[in-house]
């Protein structure tokens, strides 16, 4: 009986959001795999005799993802805790921002269209086509899961790793910024 109740105690403390390292390893694996995919898709454009700076937006957008597992490791690994606790935070906390908010806005612009509030203007996050959709989907998958992982792992960091809640904000607003600044930078 005894060893039974140890064996319960201990996978409570495995599922403890203080232990909980498995999101941020997930953000980081997941992740990766999108930078792998990415990366070969503009060596491939570039090889077939696309330019690099038609690459530029794409390039970007893998290098802040490679800067965005660095912060997930560093959340979970020994050479992490060599860094400001407020820093891995906010660097979460914008990670898990910055892919978030596009995904969720299209979520909530589509719910409103679907329940007649807003008109559909069949562009963009509106786009209620079949096409509209598959954008949608891929836009959580791509983006959502992703940053639902960093939202998780920015939790179970903070447990671990307390720090004052200012470093939260100043990660979520860092991250819409960051955001803004790529659509103006893209648009």
């Amino acid at each position: 009986m005894a060893t039974h109740r140890a064996f319960i105690d201990a996978c409570r403390m495995q599922s403890s959001p203080s232990t909980r390292r498995w999101p941020a390893l997930a953000a980081a694996a997941y992740v990766g795999l999108f930078c792998l995919i990415a990366s070969i898709a503009v060596l491939w454009s570039v090889l077939r005799g696309s330019l690099w700076s038609e690459q530029a937006v794409v390039s970007l957008s893998i290098g802040l993802r490679l800067l965005s597992i660095g912060i997930a490791l560093a959340s979970v690994r020994r050479w992490g805790d060599r860094l400001p606790a407020w820093l891995v935070l906010a660097g979460l906390w914008g990670a898990a921002a910055v892919q978030l908010l596009y995904p969720l806005a299209e979520t909530v612009v589509k719910a409103l269209i679907l329940t007649g509030v807003l008109e559909p203007m069949n562009k963009g996050i509106s786009n209620m086509s079949a096409e509209g959709w598959f954008n949608f989907g891929a836009m959580w998958v791509i983006w959502g899961v992703p940053g639902v992982l960093f939202l998780l792992a920015a939790l179970a960091y903070r447990v671990r790793r307390p720090a004052p809640w200012w470093w939260v904000l100043l990660g979520v607003v860092g991250g819409a910024v960051l955001l803004l600044g790529l659509g103006l930078l893209i648009g």
